[in-house]
């Protein structure tokens, strides 16, 4: 087995990178909360641009009314937000808690400073070190109000204490949640609630480019995926035809593909499942489509982007725009980080960049696809501005879902990221509940010592990224370390027996 090891730590901050507009986020991060990656400015070296007052957000928010059980929250203090990003006082989501709730006169202590116009205060963090930071407030009891979820970290970061239950804070019965009820459930640990879902969309896309599709001589992705064609089989013969590695011509780069491609099986490697986390390592469709991602490999078809033998092992995003890499795997903040600068400087038509899902397993009963939490925001332990959280939370969740604010951040967005409406049809299309059967895998929020995506060579990353970074099979790896994954699961499922 040959060794490998992802140097990327300051790259993988970009997973949370933020997009622009409420209501058609594409990321992890909270785009309803207005939030800007300071991380990504520290990977790309660029500034990731700020939100700007727009009228037509001010007029949309101006006609929100708030529901009963959120009405009377008073906040008095400016909430105190932890990440490796600052919040946009000019998001939808802002401009809703100001609407709602006004802007709180008082300053955490410590924190006199801010401005008294801003509704937060920014707590800023590396992302290598976000969670030693937070424990570190939470143990001097000087703990922030709110933190980023991220599932990678979920829920061995409520069994390390770092964040509280939203029970007997948060109704997730009421018809505010009805849409998500059914994901937050999927969420429960232990029999408590902790994550606050308001918005839910595809983890990643696969990225192309018209030209380069048409050029090739292949069906254009989005229209087969339209026409119900878009599965396994269609994607690797489009994969086989394209693939010429003698003359650098690869099918697919980005960092997570393979996670991707095994929620769409229908089956994560790991569930929660009436509160508890469940091993699905031995199913056989999870097996099938590893065993069809080996073949991606250079001991193999060579169908992968080699960045292990020609990049460092780091992604290449101009090998993309140059048309020598058919798909790139990310997130809908590439285009704003990546995409859209190429496009202008390459004098691109605006129907040149496209994306398509992950396509649909063979035979598969529905279309699965991995989704991850939009704007979900965790209350941290010790936080002591609960009201503030609270309007925090809910006025994300307006701003996620009421028409004319999604309508007036989608304006937003096409005015300051270059968003055509073509592309923000499609996240909408991607981001209806109706669209796909959502799929979360857990198998990262076990403990980074043996789960993390912050390093390939741990046991849970090996099952899905050796097979495809290597072309070993997947029944291989899982001999190695079935053993030490599930004697961590039963630990963590003890904790709440």
């Amino acid at each position: 087995m040959k060794k490998y090891t992802k140097a990327i730590a300051g790259a993988m901050a970009l997973v949370s990178a933020v997009t622009a507009f409420s209501g058609c986020s594409g990321s992890g991060t909270p785009a309803a909360s207005g939030a800007t990656s300071s991380s990504t400015a520290s990977t790309t070296g660029e500034t990731q641009k700020q939100m700007s007052e727009n009228e037509g957000v001010q007029s949309a928010v101006g006609n929100v009314s708030a529901a009963e059980d959120y009405k009377d929250i008073k906040v008095d203090t400016k909430i105190k937000w932890m990440a490796w990003w600052d919040i946009q006082e000019a998001s939808p989501a802002v401009e809703v808690f100001k609407k709602l709730y006004g802007t709180p006169a008082n300053k955490p202590k410590g924190h006199e400073s801010v401005d008294d116009a801003n509704v937060f205060v920014n707590i800023s963090v590396t992302y290598a070190e976000r969670y030693t930071s937070l424990a570190k407030l939470i143990q001097s009891d000087d703990s922030p109000d709110c933190f980023p979820f991220e599932i990678c970290n979920y829920p061995y970061s409520v069994y390390q204490n770092l964040f509280q239950s939203l029970d007997g804070i948060i109704d997730f019965t009421t018809d505010d949640w009805a849409d998500y009820k059914d994901a937050i459930d999927k969420f429960n640990w232990g029999g408590k609630n902790y994550c606050p879902i308001m918005s839910l969309a595809p983890t990643s896309y696969l990225w192309y480019r018209k030209s380069v599709v048409e050029e090739a001589g292949l069906d254009d992705p989005w229209e087969l995926y339209e026409k119900g064609e878009w599965t396994w089989s269609t994607f690797m013969k489009m994969a086989r035809k394209f693939s010429d590695p003698d003359n650098g011509k690869y099918v697919l780069d980005g960092y997570f593909p393979e996670n991707n491609f095994v929620c769409t099986t229908g089956t994560p490697l790991v569930s929660l499942e009436g509160g508890k986390l469940v091993s699905h390592m031995n199913d056989a469709n999870i097996e099938k489509c590893l065993d069809m991602l080996r073949s991606f490999d250079n001991t193999q078809e060579q169908l992968r982007y080699p960045r292990d033998t020609v990049n460092s092992w780091n992604i290449n995003y101009s090998e993309w725009a140059d048309g020598n890499t058919l798909f790139f795997e990310d997130g809908s903040w590439r285009y704003e980080e990546h995409w859209r600068k190429f496009k202008k400087k390459n004098k691109w038509e605006d129907d040149e960049v496209n994306f398509v899902p992950f396509p649909q397993m063979d035979g598969a009963d529905k279309y699965y696809q991995s989704m991850k939490q939009d704007d979900s925001i965790m209350l941290v332990a010790g936080a002591k501005n609960i009201d503030g959280y609270k309007a925090w939370i809910y006025s994300n969740l307006v701003a996620s879902n009421d028409p004319e604010i999604a309508k007036a951040g989608r304006e937003q967005s096409k005015e300051e990221y270059d968003w055509s409406d073509t592309l923000l049809d499609r996240l909408d299309t991607m981001k209806d509940p109706k669209t796909f059967t959502a799929v979360f895998d857990f198998k990262n929020g076990i403990g980074q010592d043996i789960a993390s995506t912050d390093s390939q060579d741990n046991p849970v990353e090996q099952l899905t990224k050796g097979p495809y970074m290597t072309g070993e099979s997947y029944t291989s790896f899982r001999a190695k370390y079935q053993g030490q994954i599930d004697a961590r699961l039963a630990e963590l499922n003890k904790t709440v027996e």
